[in-house]
Formats: C-alpha cells, structure tokens, sequence
C-alpha cells in the first residue's frame, strides 16, 4: 500500500494463536509450525523419535510450548 508521500507501508494479519492442546495430529507430521515458548515466537516442529517439538535449525528442543498457529505466506 502506498501512501499520499509516495511511502511504503507494510500491515499484518492477526495471528490465530491456539493453545497447543488444540493442535490437531496432522500438524505433527514435520512441518514448521509458528510457536509460542514461554514468552517468544519460535518457529518449530514436532520430532515424534523424540516426541517433543524442536528448532528445527538447532535441533534444541523446545521444552514450554504453549500455543501455535500455522505459518501462512503474505497474500
């Protein structure tokens, strides 16, 4: 969107945060999902051989997830 002074501006969605106990079981299957560890945005997936969620970078597992949403491209 381009304003009146010929400037950029850039606006986001809300995201649909849920608790993770809503997650349903298709989500587990490896994709990156949108987490919410203690008190930061992360991006993870599950590893179901060590059944926990991970950083899929680091390969640390993520030990407080409380909610996730799904990672959406811009439109």
């Amino acid at each position: 969107m381009e304003s009146s002074e010929g400037t950029c501006m850039i606006t986001a969605k809300h995201i649909p945060w849920e608790p993770i106990g809503t997650l349903p079981e298709d989500r587990k299957d490896g994709r990156r999902l949108l987490l919410w560890e203690v008190d930061l945005p992360v991006i993870g997936r599950w590893d179901s051989d060590r059944e926990g969620w991970e950083n899929p970078e680091s390969m640390h597992i993520l030990e407080e997830v409380i909610y996730w949403a799904d990672i959406t491209p811009p439109v």
